[in-house]
């Protein structure tokens, strides 16, 4: 074993050398597209969760109104009301793709799918771009993305018709420009970091409680420089220029949309009651299932401490093993995944914010990874908060409840928990690669691409 061990050693810094280079981040980021075109050409439409609902949106959009705004619709079964929707932005954008696109119908929706996988590349490169900043080694980064595009609901989401993958963006986006602006404030990133607060709810309501914290942190930023940043102003580039353009456009839509449905309707989110009256929006599904919740025994409230557990399991659950609307797999993943992965992502999260902290005078690193963890926990928690909202409304736990709704929150910290298990197992040369592949191979073949497609339902119906 002592003679094995240099040999051992000296392959592990190479694959650890690998890692870390160009060739294998292009690597990670070729496969994660590869596998979502795969899901793109095979996925039945309407098996991702609510994929039917943003098409039927599309559809109605590209078939009755050219304008993003319109105030004459019959709510029906799937749509409700949608003249007065707050995110809207997504569908309105690719009911102008399928406008100008010249094939079929069906045809069109795999060109929407599409910019999905487009979206979700962009949210790659911008956290890669993060984790630079955070001064995470690119050996770490790199692995960690080959771990983390493997989970089932990362390729899921980045394969269909859907907005959540536009939250991640929004997200990334907002964290870079703001790590730009604690090192070096400019006008520039200031106002494109207002825009993406207020374009970010039109795309999906998700996003507004991110949009309120990037206004905060954009005001106290501008308090702090605000010579240098008024300073921007007088000599005007074209970044500067633009920027102030979308935002103008972007708080005039935000007016019309939230403060139009605040003084009409008292309301940020306005039911389809309140717009169309009850009657039109009788067999609407949201207003069925509420009925239907209505009519159902009210049971005790669980404790606080038990809620958050549930729904953390829940979420995570939900990211390593999909069961949508329509598609409760019968091929699942290995039953020893989720709680694996599960007790990884906690422990390694709570020991480097620990860890960090520890470090807090003496490395401005970890200021910024103990900011952008900051940040992911807040958008974990507002989720959190919606579905506690729902359940002590409903008293019906799991409404609304989809580890989706998690994952920009799951990248980011899983991306730090890859950084926290390599400065802990440093001193290991050989453990360190072993733990990697480990934990790589388990995702890929315990959960990844190949158990969703052994699900024939998945592409039969």
């Amino acid at each position: 074993m002592n003679k094995l061990q240099p040999t051992l050693t000296r392959k592990a810094d190479r694959l650890r050398k690998f890692m870390g280079s160009r060739r294998a981040r292009q690597l990670v980021l070729a496969l994660f597209v590869a596998q979502c075109l795969v899901l793109v050409f095979s996925v039945r439409f309407g098996t991702p969760p609510d994929e039917n609902n943003h098409i039927d949106f599309i559809t109605f959009y590209a078939n009755h109104s050219l304008s993003p705004w319109f105030s004459h619709q019959k709510p029906t079964s799937h749509l409700g009301d949608k003249t007065r929707e707050v995110d809207y932005l997504y569908h309105y954008s690719m009911s102008l793709v399928y406008r100008v696109t010249p094939l079929s119908a069906h045809n069109k929706f795999y060109l929407i799918r599409l910019f999905s996988v487009g979206f979700g590349l962009l949210a790659l490169l911008i956290l890669i771009k993060i984790c630079r900043r955070m001064n995470l080694p690119d050996s770490v980064t790199n692995t960690g993305l080959l771990a983390l595009t493997n989970l089932p609901m990362v390729l899921f989401m980045c394969a269909a018709v859907n907005n959540d993958v536009l939250v991640w963006v929004g997200i990334f986006l907002g964290i870079l420009l703001l790590m730009r602006l604690w090192e070096k404030p400019t006008t520039a990133d200031l106002l494109w970091l207002l825009d993406v607060a207020v374009l970010g709810g039109l795309v999906k309501r998700d996003l507004l409680p991110m949009g309120v914290l990037f206004v905060v942190l954009a005001i106290v930023i501008f308090f702090k420089q605000p010579t240098s940043l008024l300073k921007g102003l007088r000599k005007i580039g074209n970044g500067v220029a633009i920027a102030a353009i979308v935002l103008i456009v972007g708080l005039g839509l935000f007016a019309e949309r939230v403060g139009g449905n605040i003084i009409r309707y008292h309301a940020v989110i306005p039911s389809c009651e309140q717009v169309q009256g009850v009657k039109p929006c009788y067999n609407f599904w949201s207003s069925a299932r509420a009925r239907s919740l209505a009519r159902q025994p009210k049971k005790p409230l669980m404790p606080l401490p038990t809620f958050v557990a549930r729904w953390y399991w829940n979420s995570v659950t939900n990211i390593v093993d999909i069961q949508a609307q329509f598609w409760r797999h019968a091929v699942r993943p290995a039953p020893w995944l989720t709680p694996m992965l599960s007790a990884v992502f906690l422990s390694a999260t709570g020991a480097g914010l620990v860890y960090d902290a520890s470090r807090w005078r003496r490395d401005h690193s970890a200021h910024l990874r103990l900011y952008v963890a900051a940040i992911a926990l807040y958008y974990m928690a507002s989720q959190m908060l919606v579905n506690l909202g729902n359940y002590m409304h409903y008293r019906v736990f799991g409404i609304a409840l989809n580890g989706r709704y998690v994952i920009p929150s799951v990248l980011i910290l899983g991306l730090l928990d890859g950084y926290y298990i390599y400065k802990l197992l440093s001193g290991r040369k050989l453990l360190m690669p072993v733990a990697a592949i480990i934990l790589v191979l388990a995702i890929i073949l315990g959960s990844g691409l190949l158990m969703m497609l052994r699900n024939t339902q998945l592409y039969t119906g």
